[in-house]
């Protein structure tokens, strides 16, 4: 289904995310509690252990666990997951810029769309969902600029620094 080893944007690659990657770098990035201030990935405690069980488990799985890539360098600055159901031909994404000094300058917005056009384009996804929290100001903007709309609104779904903050889903169909 998914046959690649490389899907390239404007400023970034995606390619699989392998043992490689796991370095103290991308560790550092999981326990920073300002890069996973919004995930849920703050609840857990990240070891090299927890990422080799998380990376394994995508292997016998429609799932992607994607590395961003900047081109050129290649250095790592984040991830992307894609959660595939098969039989409904939908795929819920995520992002994660874990370096923060490449933050705000558009590799996001970049990851997202390179991903949700090869998903789309595909032949196998006609749907493309992502979610996000209201406080998430950055990844909305990132789902709307990559012309999604917003499905729904979970009121107070999830607390964030003791807040509860509504959940937003975002979908873009395939044209």
């Amino acid at each position: 289904m998914h046959d690649f080893d490389l899907i390239t944007g404007r400023q970034v690659n995606l390619e699989r995310f392998n043992i490689s990657c796991i370095t103290s770098e991308y560790l550092s990035w999981l326990c920073d509690p300002v890069v996973v201030r919004y995930s849920n990935q703050r609840f857990k405690q990240h070891t090299q252990q927890t990422c080799l069980d998380y990376l394994q488990a995508f292997s016998t799985s429609p799932n992607l666990f994607l590395a961003i890539r900047l081109l050129g360098s290649h250095r790592l600055v984040g991830t992307m997951t894609a959660y595939v159901a098969v039989p409904h031909g939908t795929a819920d994404i995520g992002l994660m810029i874990g370096d923060r000094s490449h933050w705000g300058k558009g590799l996001g917005l970049d990851a997202w769309q390179t991903l949700m056009s090869y998903l789309l384009s595909g032949g196998f996804v006609r749907k493309v969902t992502g979610g996000t929290l209201g406080c998430n100001i950055g990844m909305i903007r990132i789902m709307e600029r990559s012309g999604m709309l917003l499905e729904a609104v979970r009121s107070k779904q999830q607390i964030v620094e003791d807040e509860a903050q509504d959940e937003h889903l975002y979908a873009k169909f395939r044209i």
